[in-house]
């Protein structure tokens, strides 16, 4: 009875697992994987799809994810990052002696006194976390105010529609104020990915700057990605995947942003506030753990697919007064392709026909003569016109017939008979009154004699 209980419980789940969940613009399936992570979002990079999502609305604290829109605003800011320099001030660092997690911190051996360019900072914050390169950054940017070149990140948040995101800090250390979602940085990621340098660097396997031999650090600044998922040696590596950023914060949990391409299919991924230790109590990597099996699994299952063809005979519509056959085949104008998953029946996706009435000659070819609509769980994918697919002739005899019965019913003809029935009535009207006259007339003439 016990097994009978367990399979059935598993055939529901794995009926479960084959339906795609829909939501507002995005095409979303459920990975067959359990996922640690409170929050995370799959973006397909050549549609610009998310395929799929956990508790993406969730407020969570970003850690150095914040760093993101760190280097944003300073690529954005700074005009030559090669050339610009910044030297440590101390006073920058001080807060750091004081922070209460100081296994939050991620250092990158810059010290006080040390002259780096701005693409060397970017390069030790996005590969690091550095907390050193992030704070000289925001104070060189911000006219050595942290506070002012945050209005600046919270202001670039505001332009891209990150509702759910206030950033109060440029290192990502802890603040308490300081809260995004994972779907406002899969936002930021998006637009990152297009700012000019930012993937070179973030995506990057390790990076040593040119000052570290004058510096006499080339052991200290040979800066590694933090993302052990790049590392073909580590339990956690997945081929395919690029930087971009990891973060920790012990009050938030483990979090990770990376890029996936493989076979020509390109993935933005996002997982945060993953818990940071197992049962036991030891490190667990659960945020490169989901990370790894999100990834495989989309690259396993999800495949781009043709959901309809364009120029396939969808439907006839009758047409009248039309010179040979009496009705025109009607085709979609675009053909549709999405995301898909393997596991999911693509023939759930419902089509809705909708058609023109009373359609008549002449018809031309590409006309639009109705709309389709693709709809998966009521929710609409796509509305795709459909039109004539060959051209449709008036017949002059059956045009010239089918108005017949409409004249006299036409307003002309109302006006017709109206000018008629007056000129009638003028017309008897005057023959009535000299066919009077006449008689008057002829009664006052003298009337002859008889004999």
């Amino acid at each position: 009875m016990i097994k009978r209980w367990i399979a059935a419980c598993m055939t529901i789940l794995a009926v479960v697992l084959c339906i795609p969940v829909q939501n507002a613009n995005a095409l979303v399936f459920t990975p067959n994987c359990q996922v640690a992570s409170e929050a995370a979002v799959l973006l397909n990079m050549d549609t610009g799809t998310i395929v799929y999502e956990k508790n993406a609305d969730m407020k969570e604290m970003p850690a150095a994810l914040t760093q993101i829109m760190t280097a944003v605003v300073v690529l954005e800011t700074c005009q030559s990052i090669s050339n610009e320099r910044v030297t440590a001030k101390q006073v920058w660092f001080d807060a750091f002696a004081d922070y209460e997690y100081q296994t939050d911190l991620r250092y990158a051996n810059i010290n006080a006194g040390d002259t780096l360019t701005v693409e060397d900072l970017l390069y030790a914050m996005l590969l690091t976390s550095s907390c050193e390169a992030a704070i000289m950054l925001a104070n060189h940017f911000g006219n050595e105010s942290e506070d002012a070149f945050v209005d600046l990140m919270n202001d670039k948040a505001a332009e891209l529609g990150m509702t759910a995101t206030r950033f109060t800090n440029a290192t990502g250390l802890y603040s308490a104020r300081q809260q995004t979602s994972a779907g406002d940085m899969m936002t930021l990621l998006q637009y990152a990915m297009k700012v000019p340098r930012f993937e070179a660097i973030a995506c990057a396997d390790s990076y040593t700057p040119s000052a570290a031999k004058t510096a006499g650090k080339e052991e200290q600044w040979a800066w590694e990605h933090s993302n052990i998922m790049m590392d073909k040696k580590s339990d956690y590596y997945c081929a395919g995947v690029r930087g971009i950023k990891t973060a920790n914060l012990q009050a938030a949990g483990r979090s990770i942003a990376c890029k996936a391409s493989r076979d020509g299919n390109n993935y933005l991924l996002v997982c945060m506030n993953s818990p940071m230790y197992d049962e036991t109590g030891a490190n667990h990597f659960y945020h490169c753990e989901d990370a790894k099996n999100i990834i495989e699994w989309a690259f396993s299952h999800l495949s781009y697919q043709e959901v309809l063809k364009e120029n396939v005979e969808i439907d006839e519509v009758s047409v009248a007064n039309a010179k040979g056959n009496d009705y025109v085949i009607v085709v979609p104008n675009a053909g549709y392709s999405c995301i898909w998953s393997s596991t999911a029946d693509i023939n759930t996706i419902q089509q809705t026909i909708q058609l023109e009435q009373d359609i008549k000659a002449p018809v031309e070819k590409g006309q639009k003569l109705g709309t389709l609509i693709l709809k998966l769980s009521g929710e609409t994918l796509a509305e795709i016109d459909l039109v004539a697919a060959s051209s449709v002739e008036r017949s002059f005899w059956k045009y010239n017939l089918s108005i017949i019965p409409g004249f006299f019913c036409s307003e002309e003809w109302k006006a017709v008979g109206i000018s008629g029935f007056c000129c009638s009535a003028l017309y008897i009207g005057l023959c009535i009154f000299f066919y009077a006259r006449y008689r008057a007339e002829r009664k006052k003439r003298p009337q002859p004699q008889k004999k």
